[in-house]
């Protein structure tokens, strides 16, 4: 049975200040590109909470406001501007008083799917970052998904918070299979007053899923085709899939405390925009680091692990950069590859460590580059870089 969260803003979980960061950290070097586009910049929290914790820890609404603030001091493109939304339920006046200091801020007291839709009505122009972080699985309707990416933002980028575990429970709770994963009972589902059916019809889970090809990954566990992590993962697997028909490009970080525990959530990241997603997966990569660091109590592992725990095979890295750019016909920018090398085949190494790779497939003759400019103002010597910006670009192709 699921947790209820009558005690959830008491204090601030570990897994809670691992997901902040993940947010914090995006969230400052995307508000200084998106103002460099001198339009305006929409900010949405779906599911804020109280703003502040019990124990005196920022939630995601200050952490966001806070950031927008110095984003809007550092940038001489401040009056582009950055308005923010925040959906709350529950805690509206707590989070009305947590946030009373910060200036363009409207604070909407209702259900995050009965008000997202009306909330970006109007602001096709503008940068828009969706910011989803739910009790539970419940209000996660994927047709949201749907209908926002069909919308003509100027930009749009959506960081989604998936209790992927939570789904499976359910969804084998209403399959009448017996799920026999230990360690469950703190995985937070918010059971409000109007809803004390903790059970989940199949048609909500199929609106969650956003399909129903998780019927066949519960009824492969229930005959014992796979284990329940396993079920985890081809679920979360599919999701991303599903967003993928959606957004241009879709990454997926489990968020777990010990290294091989099963994810306590996923953080999936989805936009149409090459240099978020490359952005975001050095920023995913950083807070990998930081939890091998804290998993390992400081020791540094012999052989690196990816996100799923699995040895990361860096011989084999030179082959799928060819596969990606084979499938080019000509020069493509170098966000762009990252972006397809990275929703290709995961959160693994930062894009620094890819262009490494590229530098040698460059130096066998197997990659083409294409640099502006060619040569450096200061020594008239060919160019080397590997990043786009500040008056160069970097294409690559077989």
């Amino acid at each position: 049975m699921s947790k209820k969260n009558d005690d959830f803003f008491s204090e601030k979980k570990p897994w809670s200040i691992i997901k902040d960061q993940l947010l914090a950290c995006y969230l400052k070097p995307y508000f200084a590109k998106i103002l460099a586009t001198q339009r305006p910049a929409f900010y949405v929290d779906g599911f804020a909470g109280k703003g502040m914790f019990d124990d005196g820890k920022p939630g995601s609404p200050v952490i966001a406001l806070e950031i927008i603030s110095e984003s809007l001091l550092n940038t001489k493109f401040r009056s582009a501007g950055i308005s923010s939304c925040f959906i709350e339920l529950n805690y509206a006046e707590d989070l009305r008083n947590n946030i009373s200091k910060y200036t363009d801020v409207q604070i909407i007291k209702g259900k995050y799917e009965d008000k997202i839709e009306e909330q970006l009505a109007g602001k096709q122009s503008q940068n828009v970052f969706l910011y989803i972080d739910p009790y539970g699985i419940k209000s996660l309707h994927f047709s949201v998904f749907e209908k926002l990416s069909s919308k003509k933002f100027h930009s749009i980028e959506i960081l989604v918070n998936l209790n992927t575990f939570g789904f499976i429970r359910e969804a084998c709770n209403v399959m009448h299979t017996n799920f026999d994963i230990e360690g469950l009972e703190d995985i937070v589902e918010f059971d409000d007053a109007s809803n004390g059916n903790k059970q989940k019809s199949i048609a909500n889970l199929t609106e969650v899923a956003g399909g129903e090809y998780w019927k066949e990954i519960i009824m492969d566990y229930k005959v014992g085709h796979i284990n329940g992590y396993e079920a985890e993962k081809q679920f979360s697997e599919k999701y991303c899939q599903k967003l993928g028909e959606h957004f241009g490009y879709v990454l997926n970080m489990p968020i777990r405390l010990n290294p091989k525990q099963r994810p306590k959530y996923r953080m999936i990241h989805a936009t149409n925009h090459a240099q978020g997603c490359a952005l975001m997966n050095d920023n995913m990569c950083k807070r990998w680091e930081a939890l091998q660091g804290i998993q390992n109590q400081g020791h540094i592992c012999l052989f690196g692990e990816d996100v799923e725990n699995k040895l990361i095979d860096k011989a084999g890295v030179q082959k799928e950069i060819l596969e990606v750019l084979s499938s080019h016909t000509d020069y493509i920018d170098i966000d762009v590859f990252h972006a397809e090398f990275v929703s290709k085949y995961g959160v693994r190494f930062p894009t620094g460590d890819i262009c490494k790779e590229l530098e040698h497939l460059y130096n066998d003759s197997k990659v083409k580059v294409k640099r502006t400019p060619e040569v450096t103002k200061k020594t008239g010597r060919p160019s080397k870089f590997w990043t786009t910006g500040r008056g160069q670009t970097v294409k690559v192709r077989c």
